[in-house]
């Protein structure tokens, strides 16, 4: 606002005067300022000299506090490092090489890149080669000790029981394998499975693989088997009793078994070249020195056929593991060669062309009886000439027609007393089987009667021996072949003891009901009865089966014997057919029944028709069932007129097989049956009685004595 000041000089002098005072109050209030302002200051700086040490405390504890951070970062990262060092050492103390070469691998490429070059890591990382060779070793030692495991009982308990499965497949005896089954028996490791341990194989594979030597352990694995399989098979003779087998064979056969799981598990490293090219190794050192065995410590047959019957298991068995066993088969081969000469060829030089060009196993049709006999025989004729030795020398000597005269004696004695005697009794003790056998030993005891007469001459050096057993044996074989054919009828009157016939059997009474007119119907059904056989009774096709294989097994038999027995046989079940109908128990017969034994006798005339013995002419065994086929059929077809012309006029040639009195009986047996049936189909049956009636008074009179009854 604008003021407007008059100034006077006492205005202007109280004017001055209260700027003076006003200026007093100003420099008052300035000094008072100024010192309040320096106080201010002096405490501002004393707070800022607090504040700037404070800050540099700060920042000293700030600093403090990262080196901590860092501290114990470092140490979190190296107390990992240290513990798997630790445990690393720990394992390798407590010689777990896999595990302490896990460890090894997570140190060096986990824990051991998060730490900086310290002193204890560079310490550490110098070590790890140096216990990663000691892995190496340990792993090795144990793979060295679980192949020592593995070729000694393990090895050879798996080969045990592995010969054991097979041989129940093939229905052998397994106590055979002698002591090396005894384990088994007790329920100990009865399962391949539970014996076979192989995780050395995979943790020392592991190790070597991580180790980078994966190769290198393969080779290594594969050079020690293929040694401990050449070793195996050289410092393992065989023995010359079942244990010794047992022992040898298993082993040999539990190795395989051992490879050939570990095929199926470590398919690289146990390859199929690999074990193929082992097999092959083996199979050539087994081979000699089963050949030598063979050639030089089997002294009998028993052994022989122990050592057979093992090398069959073998064959059997690595076949199994998919093994070529072509050599084992030659081996057996070449066994069954000897074994046949130990049994026979020793004991009786048999031989002909055609029994030489047959190949292993070759078959003679005589039993070992007869290289018995003869090689008892031949016995027989050295100790009577070291008891002639003896006697002439104490006597002054006998002249060599003196010793045939009194060998041929001794022989022809042994043979026509002891040795028919024997037969006898044995003979009444065999059943047909047995018998028929039999006729083929008599058969070649005649060749035997030979081959001692030149045996004997041999001895003496002289031709005057003369022998008369075939005369012996010619009497025997005639006597067993008789007691051969009453044992075929034996059996024959078995299977004939089976037969049932419902002789008053009429199928139209059984089909008659009591409801209408049926006559027409009943009357057509009997004239059906004759336009189709029924199918043979059961037990005539049993008889006929049993006739046709008894026949065809019976392929060693002497032909002429066959041939005989067969027809010996079909007769004898003609007569046993014919019996049954011409009983005079049997006082009618239906013609149901008639139709039955004409398909028997059908079925018979079949088997004649398909004879299975060689030589014999189907119509000549068919002929054996001709008389009561014709007298069936002349019955069945009614076709008496015929038959009284033959019979008659002649000539004989549809029925020449029927007697008139058998005729006559059959026939009165038909009336018989119609009769008891005559109040059924009155009409019908009257008519067939009437008929019935006048053919049997024309037969009658064709009778010798002119009736028949």
């Amino acid at each position: 606002k604008s003021v407007t000041v008059r100034l006077d000089s006492a205005g202007l002098d109280q004017l001055i005067s209260q700027l003076r005072n006003a200026e007093q109050r100003v420099k008052s209030d300035a000094s008072q300022l100024q010192r309040r302002v320096a106080d201010v200051s002096s405490r501002v700086n004393e707070v800022c000299a607090r504040l700037n040490s404070l800050c540099v405390d700060l920042m000293q504890s700030g600093q403090t506090l990262h080196n901590l951070d860092s501290a114990r970062e470092s140490l979190q990262l190296c107390l990992p490092v240290l513990d798997a060092y630790s445990r690393l050492r720990a394992q390798m103390n407590r010689r777990q090489p896999y595990h302490a070469l896990k460890t090894l691998e997570r140190l060096e490429h986990s824990l051991l890149p998060l730490l900086p070059p310290y002193a204890f890591t560079e310490a550490i990382r110098r070590e790890l080669p140096r216990i990663r060779e000691q892995i190496r070793e340990a792993s090795e030692n144990e793979l060295k000790d679980y192949l020592v495991g593995v070729r000694g009982d393990r090895s050879r308990l798996v080969g045990a029981i592995a010969l054991r499965l097979v041989a129940q497949q093939a229905g052998l005896a397994f106590s055979m394998l002698g002591s090396s089954s005894e384990p088994l028996d007790h329920g100990e490791g009865s399962n391949i499975d539970d014996l076979l341990d192989f995780s050395p194989v995979y943790r020392c594979l592991n190790i070597h693989t991580v180790l980078g030597e994966k190769a290198r352990f393969q080779q290594y694995y594969r050079n020690q088997r293929s040694y401990q399989c050449t070793s195996m098979l050289q410092m393992s003779p065989l023995g010359s009793s079942r244990v010794n087998y047992a022992e040898f064979f298993a082993q040999f056969v539990g190795f395989f078994v051992v490879e050939d799981n570990l095929h199926h598990t470590m398919p690289d490293m146990v390859t199929r070249e690999f074990l193929n090219e082992l097999w092959q190794n083996a199979l050539e050192i087994l081979t000699r020195l089963v050949r030598a065995r063979l050639s030089d410590k089997l002294e009998n047959t028993d052994a022989l056929l122990d050592f057979k019957k093992y090398i069959q298991l073998l064959l059997i068995a690595m076949r199994s593991y998919g093994y070529r066993v072509a050599l084992v088969s030659d081996l057996i081969k070449e066994m069954q060669a000897k074994y046949f000469r130990a049994q026979v060829l020793d004991l009786y030089p048999f031989s002909s062309a055609e029994f030489d060009s047959l190949p292993y196993p070759k078959r003679t049709s005589f039993s070992q009886m007869v290289p018995l006999v003869y090689s008892t025989c031949a016995q027989f004729v050295d100790e009577c000439l070291c008891f002639h030795d003896g006697a002439s020398a104490d006597a002054g000597g006998t002249s060599n027609a003196e010793l045939e005269d009194s060998l041929s004696k001794a022989i022809n004695d042994l043979l026509a007393y002891t040795v028919r005697d024997c037969f006898k009794e044995r003979l009444r003790e065999l059943h047909l089987p047995e018998l028929i056998q039999m006729i083929v030993n008599v058969e070649a005891l005649e060749e035997v009667c030979d081959r001692l007469e030149a045996y004997t001459m041999q001895r003496l050096d002289s031709g005057g021996v003369k022998l008369h057993g075939k005369a012996v044996f010619k009497d025997c074989q005639a006597e067993c072949e008789s007691f051969a054919y009453e044992k075929m009828k034996e059996q024959v009157n078995k299977m004939i003891s089976l037969a049932e016939y419902d002789w008053d059997y009429d199928p139209i009474e059984a089909g008659h009901t009591s409801s209408g007119n049926h006559g027409q119907q009943q009357a057509q059904s009997a004239q059906n009865l004759q336009q189709q056989l029924p199918p043979p009774s059961a037990w005539v096709s049993d008889l006929m089966a049993y006739l046709h294989s008894t026949f065809t097994a019976f392929t060693n038999l002497p032909p002429k014997v066959a041939q005989t027995a067969c027809l010996i046989s079909c007769k004898h079940v003609h007569e046993e057919l014919l019996g049954l109908v011409m009983d005079p128990q049997v006082r009618s017969i239906g013609p149901a029944v008639l139709l039955q034994l004409s398909s028997d006798i059908a079925c018979c005339k079949a088997f004649a028709t398909n004879s299975p013995v060689p030589g014999l002419e189907p119509e000549t065994l068919c002929m054996a069932f001709e008389e009561l086929s014709q007298l069936l059929r002349l019955v069945v077809s009614n076709d008496w007129q015929v038959f009284l012309r033959e019979c008659q006029t002649g000539p004989r040639s549809r029925y020449d097989r029927v007697t008139v009195s058998k005729a006559v009986q059959l026939l009165e047996k038909v009336r018989e049956f119609d009769r008891r049936k005559g109040s059924f189909l009155a009409n019908f049956r009257s008519k067939q009685r009437k008929e019935t009636e006048v053919v049997l008074k024309q037969l009658r009179t064709l009778v010798p004595g002119g009736t028949a009854h």
